[in-house]
């Protein structure tokens, strides 16, 4: 109990600093499974917005879930959830969709009392923290150990994070991160090749020249150029959550060594990585400044004055939405901007775990839920996130989803996720900000920036 409750402060206080640095971070670029909002519609959101409460079915004792899918893909895991009453009707349940800082308030309090939900869902990129303050039970005797399900079943990559210390502590619902999609018909007006896209970073600062556009029709790389009235950019400073973890793996660095020993945002690679973008921001400038950040990049992209936009498998409402923008849009892997061209991206995965202290009904109950959304993740593509299951992903249905397809094969050939360690948010927030402070100004030094913040993140690694 005296380990649950020190994680419960830790977890409470680095929440409150994910909320102070809140201005660092656009609201309209926070949260990594739903569809970002506009700035404006997110500067009106309540400080504690209320959970979207739904019940499904009825019985005397439901299944309790908890999860922060609150957007567009919410909509979708509750007809999911409406469909698993439906084929399962000795089991209700009452699910809250809770957003994802009020959720990280609420999850170890309820285990600290000892009420705590039968199922959660949140990332693989928090289970080595839930999991050291003890508030998530094992899964290998629930679910695999069994035969119920096979690890062998799901991405290697996610299997590994979402192991500490020899168990297995949560089971994947998901793969999501960045796709690159691009505008093929901007592409083509500028004499370029959509079917052949640049394959290393001087070919893409070479094709930035020739895509970017000022109001006046010239370009970066001719004179009278002017970078303060652009009318078409090559490139956009999309989310640093997962921009940036990419460009540093495929640059060599990253935030943290694989031990969690020693911080690594201050290495060559590492600042070569930054530095590429603040280049391509403010030397070159084919990717729009760091001050256009407070902005969602499907701004640029949606009235076509974006050609490479690095955003999310999420992206289906936003099609849906901009059905003249399918007709011109491609989907490929994220390109790489390194010199030797080497390919990593980011992804994530939204996860089903079972909170400590939930009794042996609500863990039956949990695991006949988990089970059929698993077995059913092609519906979960019209949220347009990727099944967990490899067998699923193979399917016909998957398969003739484009994004969804190419998402499910990058992620199983290049993909990686973030760093495991108990402090993965606190180290999140000070990388985070160490490479806003470096791309923030066109005469800021690079890699004095990522030294503060390798220095700040040395900090957390060294503590007891």
């Amino acid at each position: 109990m005296r380990k649950l409750l020190a994680g419960l402060t830790l977890l409470i206080v680095m929440m409150m600093v994910l909320s102070a640095c809140a201005g660092a971070i656009p609201a309209a670029q926070e949260a990594p499974a739903e569809e970002a909002a506009p700035a404006e519609e997110a500067a009106v959101v309540e400080a504690e917005p209320t959970p979207i409460v739904n019940a499904f079915g009825e019985c005397n004792d439901p299944l309790i879930l908890w999860h922060g899918l609150t957007g567009a893909d919410g909509a979708v895991f509750a007809e999911m959830l409406e469909q698993f009453t439906e084929a399962t009707p000795e089991v209700c349940l009452r699910s809250e969709g809770i957003p994802w800082d009020l959720f990280f308030q609420k999850y170890p309090t309820a285990v600290a009392a000892g009420t705590p939900p039968d199922l959660v869902i949140f990332h693989a990129a928090e289970v080595n923290q839930m999991a050291s303050e003890g508030l998530m039970m094992p899964m290998d005797d629930i679910i695999y150990n069994d035969g119920t399900l096979s690890k062998d079943q799901f991405n290697p990559v996610l299997i590994d994070a979402i192991t500490v210390e020899g168990e297995t502590m949560a089971v994947p619902f998901d793969n999501h991160g960045w796709l690159l999609w691009y505008n093929r018909r901007l592409i083509e007006e500028a004499g370029l090749d959509p079917d052949n896209l640049p394959k290393n970073g001087q070919e893409f600062i070479e094709w930035g020249q020739k895509l970017t556009t000022d109001v006046n029709g010239k370009h970066p790389n001719e004179e009278g150029f002017d970078p303060d009235n652009v009318e078409i950019w090559a490139m956009y400073p999309t989310w640093t959550r997962y921009s940036f973890p990419t460009t540093l793996w495929q640059f060599g660095g990253g935030v943290i060594n694989e031990d969690g020993t020693e911080a690594i945002l201050d290495s060559p690679e590492s600042i070569a990585a930054i530095q590429f973008w603040h280049d391509m921001m403010y030397k070159y400038h084919i990717c729009a400044p760091w001050e256009s950040y407070s902005t969602w990049s499907g701004d640029y992209y949606q009235p076509q004055r974006l050609v490479f936009m690095w955003e999310g498998t999420w992206l289906g409402g936003f099609f849906r939405d901009n059905p003249d923008l399918v007709e011109v849009t491609g989907v490929s892997f994220v390109n790489s901007l390194a010199p030797d061209g080497n390919q990593a991206v980011k992804f994530d995965s939204h996860i089903f775990s079972i909170p400590t202290g939930v009794d042996q009904d609500g863990i039956d109950k949990a695991k006949k839920l988990m089970v059929y959304l698993l077995e059913n993740g092609e519906y979960w593509t019209n949220a347009g996130q990727v099944p967990a299951l490899l067998s699923v992903q193979q399917s016909d249905a998957v398969q003739a989803v484009e994004s969804v397809a190419v998402a499910a094969e990058q992620f199983n050939a290049i993909g990686r996720t973030d760093m495991a360690h108990k402090a993965f948010i606190e180290i999140q927030t000070a990388y985070e900000t160490a490479i806003g402070n470096a791309l923030s100004n066109p005469d800021e030094p690079v890699d004095q920036a990522l030294k503060d913040g390798a220095a700040q993140i040395q900090a957390i690694l060294d503590r007891p």
